[in-house]
């Protein structure tokens, strides 16, 4: 069975890492990626599998995308996602979900292209993915050449890394105060950034509040592209389990 810590290699990693600070939430495009570029995301997209977990890449029209009140933050342009599904007959599908769909936004945002998480404003009715009985749509992501470029530092709206992280940080390996700020640049819904990390002994927990499972996969891939140092995955059985640790 495919697991986190072996789903990407040393390559991919890097690459994952070099492409977090350049994600922005693009909501406006120019164009649908190229058949080059389309090819590239269909391969990223079957090799980036966990178990319950499936991306579909499709076209849609782009009447797709709603937008909140007055049509503030409707996806202008975008005439290509990434349907992320799970099945609900696979424990922790969710999480597999959110890790997976992040990689390929992130694969994407290595290729110059934009992309955004949409949970919730789009026509349901419209997205014609074909799925199995025993799985659910959780999200698109839009895909697509994005009308501006992304101003680069990006900057960013963010809890100070210290509200997320439990005890002295300052106390922390480098490579996990890392791998902690990696976190701290990932996506959420809302962007309600609802992660809490900790460190003791060679224990790194992260927990994400009311388990939020699609935000604690996003996050985990981000953790898991800093991650170095050889570790495994652990997932909650119980609620008095963090949402997730790994041994390292």
């Amino acid at each position: 069975m495919q697991t986190l810590e072996r789903l990407f290699s040393t390559t991919q990693k890097e690459r994952m890492l070099a492409a977090i600070p350049q994600r922005v939430s693009c909501r406006a495009f120019s164009a649908e990626p190229s058949p080059a570029d389309w090819a590239a995301l269909a391969y990223a997209a079957s090799r980036y599998t966990l178990p319950g977990a499936r991306l579909i890449l499709m076209n849609c029209p782009e009447e797709l995308f709603t937008g909140t009140l007055l049509n503030m933050g409707r996806v202008t342009g975008c005439r290509a996602v990434a349907v992320v599904a799970a099945s609900s007959t696979v424990e922790n599908s969710r999480i597999y979900a959110g890790i997976t769909g992040e990689a390929l936004t992130l694969e994407a945002v290595s290729m110059g292209l934009g992309a955004c998480w949409i949970s919730g404003t789009y026509r349901k009715k419209l997205l014609r993915a074909p799925l199995a009985d025993h799985e659910a749509v959780l999200a698109v992501i839009a895909l697509g050449v994005p009308e501006h470029p992304p101003a680069l530092p990006v900057q960013r709206r963010r809890k100070p890394l210290e509200k997320l992280c439990k005890g002295e940080l300052s106390l922390w390996p480098a490579e996990l105060r890392q791998v902690a700020a990696c976190v701290r640049e990932a996506p959420s819904a809302m962007n309600l950034q609802p992660w809490t990390m900790s460190f003791t002994a060679s224990r790194f927990e992260i927990d994400s509040g009311d388990r939020s499972a699609l935000d604690l996969g996003i996050a985990l891939c981000h953790a898991e592209a800093a991650l170095k140092t050889p570790h495994h995955w652990h997932f909650a059985q119980n609620r008095r389990d963090p949402a997730a640790w790994a041994e390292v």
